[in-house]
């Protein structure tokens, strides 16, 4: 028979296994030591960390509450029943836990930093900082008390105090995904692009499988385009106009105001431009290689072109039709008035008609053929319905020829398509 492992070494390995989240192993081991001493308390708290990482949350309460039962002060075995509530969605049941765990033990750093992390849920970022300093005041490098307080710290908007205590945990923890991705963060709201990004591919390089980095560090690199920047700058000032005239802001009805006739005339193409940016930079190398894509064959631009091209294009020709059409209805009659709320559902209709294009085109292959000429056959189709829409002079013939035109147009594409798919 080979000799069992003294307590403390098996305690280490199970302790061990936890930290690499290899939960599985953790329990076989735990369960052979509950055959020999089924009486160990701390033994049953393992057991109950090994189910709770497997997410077999009625075991893991079962386990806890066992280790309750053989010794009502294991305040660890309350910290268990915490996670496990939390996990389930019990409030309740989880504020008590919680409760109980720091009545036996208040000046716990672990247990002060899950309850800093339960008033940031219950929005009471004050409450949390104050348990997360009060953490610190007893163990100054706890790593959850260092987060919970940079989290209290930002919710609270208080910049000043917040770069110091990001440093700090950075200082404590220089390999804390965490620790980066608060700091990405931070960088991102104070546009400093490059150091975000820098700061959230650090995340990834100590857990590559993070999310919520990948998104941010796209994000980082999206803002340093110029194209991107520019598309910010514009969704920021109609945010301005549109959130102040609800508020009555005089400068924003001074600007509406301004740019109430040439918006109406650029809704469309603005509109392009901005769908067009939202998927122009997933092209760009480095948001590739995040997304652990190949590096493009072709340069960046002319891929984005090759690619969208197509769908531009034929977004294009759907959207000449329509002045030749509103045109028609005036002309037969339709009042201004009625036409309105059918015009916006068109439209509607038309912008995630596109939308849906430039998706359909973003998984599909790279064409070989350039789309210059169809772009540009395209958007000649579109300056010219709008003019022939215009100008008094071009009426009556004009805009019925540009419907047909881009009718003809449409027709030859889909037929096109239809005979590629066969």
């Amino acid at each position: 028979m080979l000799p069992h492992p003294p307590a403390s070494q098996w305690q280490d390995a199970v302790q061990n296994m936890l930290a690499l989240q290899r939960p599985e192993q953790a329990e076989q081991l735990v369960r052979q030591q509950l055959t020999r001493n089924p009486q160990d308390v701390f033994t049953h708290i393992l057991l109950a960390f090994a189910l709770y990482q497997q997410h077999r949350l009625d075991g893991a309460r079962q386990a806890a509450q066992q280790a309750l039962a053989l010794n009502p002060a294991a305040s660890e075995a309350f910290y268990v029943l915490f996670l496990v509530e939390d996990q389930a969605g019990h409030g309740a049941a989880r504020a008590r836990a919680l409760r109980s765990a720091l009545r036996l033990q208040p000046f716990n750093s672990k247990y002060l930093a899950a309850q800093a992390q339960l008033y940031l849920h219950q929005n009471q970022p004050a409450a949390a900082q104050a348990a997360a300093e009060q953490g610190l005041a007893h163990h100054p490098t706890h790593a959850d008390c260092l987060v919970a307080r940079a989290d209290a710290l930002r919710a609270q908007h208080r910049w000043p105090e917040l770069a110091p205590a990001l440093q700090q945990l950075l200082a404590a923890h220089p390999n804390l995904p965490k620790a980066h991705l608060l700091l990405g963060h931070e960088a991102m709201r104070q546009k400093q692009y490059g150091a975000a990004q820098a700061h959230f591919q650090d995340v990834l390089r100590l857990q590559p499988l993070n999310q919520e980095a990948l998104q941010e560090a796209s994000q980082a690199i999206r803002r340093q385009l110029l194209i991107s920047r520019w598309a910010l700058g514009l969704d920021q000032y109609l945010t301005f106009i549109s959130e102040g005239t609800k508020k009555g802001q005089l400068k924003a009805w001074g600007h509406f105001l301004l740019i109430l006739i040439p918006l109406s005339l650029l809704c469309i193409p603005l509109l392009l431009f901005m769908g067009f940016e939202a998927v122009y930079w997933r092209l760009h190398p480095q948001v590739r290689r995040l997304r652990n894509r190949p590096d493009a064959a072709m340069p960046y631009a002319q891929e984005t072109l090759y690619r969208y091209g197509p769908a531009a294009a034929l977004s294009l020709l759907v959207i000449s039709l329509l002045p030749g059409l509103i045109w028609g209805l005036l002309q037969l009659g339709v009042g201004e008035d009625s036409l309105g709320p059918g015009l916006t559902g068109g439209l509607t209709t038309v912008v995630m008609a596109i939308i849906g294009a430039f998706k359909h085109a973003s998984d599909q292959p790279v064409p070989e053929k350039s789309p210059l000429g169809g772009v540009g056959v395209a958007a000649a189709v579109f300056a010219g319905s709008i003019t022939v829409a215009c100008w008094p002079a071009a009426w009556p013939y004009g805009p019925p020829l540009s419907v047909l035109v881009a009718g003809g147009l449409l027709v030859y594409i889909f037929r096109r398509m239809g005979a590629a798919a066969a």
